[in-house]
């Protein structure tokens, strides 16, 4: 089962890249059908995408994989609940984020144009809200909790409330790093400068060591009772 699960995976990670092949022809379809810019240079890397674009790019690479994940893990190991957590640890944080077009755009991004200070001095050439980043943060913290919440919905000799408190916590801390503009009131540096996404950087590691924690706990508690 586990060469299944590879296999499809795979196949997901193909199929992804031949659609990179003809991504001009997809990302200008895009650009008419949604009316936003995807790309601001005729290139492939992260730089040549807006943020606004990015999401969406990510949105259906990552439908894609999850499309693929389906058979080995509802067919293969009769977990259904487990898939509606890959779901949401691989689609709803892009969801989120296009959602919040307005805070996950360019506009973001620290320029004379948009400038952001620290203090008198005025800074420059930060990542801003880079939607890759946050997915990469909601992901962290949904790998430790919201996937494996739901999965445990699926035994019956886990308790039923230990997988529904992990989802919920799981669910809150990942929409709690989407919202960096929120954030961004209380901390200390500002989020859209490379020292922010240091700073969230450690708040997500920090997140997801609270979670092990938690399940650890709740694990704890449960055999006990």
């Amino acid at each position: 089962m586990g060469l299944l699960f590879m296999g499809f995976v795979l196949s997901g990670f193909v199929l992804g890249t031949i659609l990179m092949c003809y991504e001009d022809r997809v990302t200008s379809r895009m650009e008419q059908v949604l009316g936003i810019q995807i790309k601001k240079f005729n290139c492939k890397s992260m730089g040549c995408y807006t943020y606004e674009g990015l999401s969406w790019l990510l949105l259906i690479y990552l439908s894609i994989l999850a499309i693929f994940l389906f058979y080995p893990v509802v067919i293969g190991y009769t977990n259904f609940p487990g898939y509606i957590g890959c779901l949401f640890l691989l689609i709803y944080p892009e969801v989120v984020m296009i959602i919040r077009n307005g805070t996950f755009n360019d506009d973001s991004i620290p320029s004379p144009q948009n400038p952001v200070y620290v203090g008198p001095n005025m800074v420059s050439g930060g990542p801003g809200y880079n939607p890759l980043y946050y997915l990469l943060f909601s992901f962290a913290i949904g790998g430790v909790s919201t996937i494996w919440g739901f999965s445990m919905l699926n035994f019956p000799n886990i308790p039923v409330s230990e997988g529904f408190f992990l989802v919920l916590v799981g669910l809150i801390f990942q929409t709690l790093v989407l919202f960096p503009d929120v954030i961004n009131w209380v901390s200390p540096v500002d989020l859209r400068t490379k020292k922010g996404v240091q700073l969230m950087s450690g708040v997500t590691v920090t997140l997801v060591l609270i979670l092990i924690i938690l399940r650890a706990i709740s694990s704890m508690v449960s055999s006990v009772v």
